[in-house]
């Protein structure tokens, strides 16, 4: 199985709905763009018997909402799907270097507990001493290639893990960043249906019992 780690960076990302009432610290839009963005017609005004449906005619009346704050929230989580994507891929690596390098080391000491059965069999039995010489052989020739491949297995699981580590530093701050911009959408939205309601209390409220 991949590490906790890895399964932990590679999570659930969940479809965007509209914002709930919640109070956030975000920049707040000037007046002036209040009232530009509220001036509203009589079928948007109709539309606004609901928070959600309030909030669509805010996203067809607010150009950030509509367009820039989508774009930089798909950016966000584009950039999210290639770490997570990364960090499984990062994590399959590091689970197959660990079963190689066991692989490795087993061979290895496969081959020195060879050779000390050979020795031992050899001091009662002077027939076995040329199997204990061949493994010496073996031993002498394959341990460096074998001591090389295991260093090489153990800088590569070395090199992914620090790699892992730090993606999960990225996708916490990846996470964070599109918090806060929902959060700033959302505190956007509530200021906007507020100034709405209080321009045009009539209009909602009718909006609001036909719902």
């Amino acid at each position: 199985p991949v590490d906790k780690a890895v399964a932990q960076a590679v999570g659930h990302t969940a479809a965007p709905t509209p914002p709930a009432r919640a109070d956030c610290d975000a920049p707040s839009m000037s007046e002036a763009w209040l009232r530009a963005t509220t001036a509203l017609g009589e079928e948007d005004l109709a539309q606004c018997g609901t928070d959600n449906d309030c909030y669509q005619v805010f996203l067809s009346h607010d150009p950030r909402a509509g367009d820039i704050w989508p774009a930089e929230l798909q950016r966000l989580r584009g950039e999210r799907k290639t770490r997570m994507e990364e960090a499984k891929r990062l994590g399959e690596e590091i689970v197959g270097t660990k079963e190689a390098m066991q692989k490795v080391k087993a061979a290895l000491d496969t081959l020195k507990a060879r050779l000390l059965q050979a020795e031992a069999d050899a001091r009662v039995d002077s027939s076995a001493a040329g199997r204990a010489e061949t493994l010496r052989g073996v031993i002498t020739t394959e341990e460096p290639k074998l001591s090389r491949l295991l260093e090489e297995k153990g800088q590569s699981y070395q090199s992914h893990y620090a790699r892992l580590k730090q993606l999960k530093s990225e996708l916490s701050h990846l996470e964070h960043s599109e918090k806060k911009l929902k959060g700033t959408v959302q505190t956007e939205f509530e200021r906007w249906r507020d100034a709405v309601e209080e321009r045009y209390p009539l209009e909602v409220a009718n909006a609001r019992d036909r719902k």
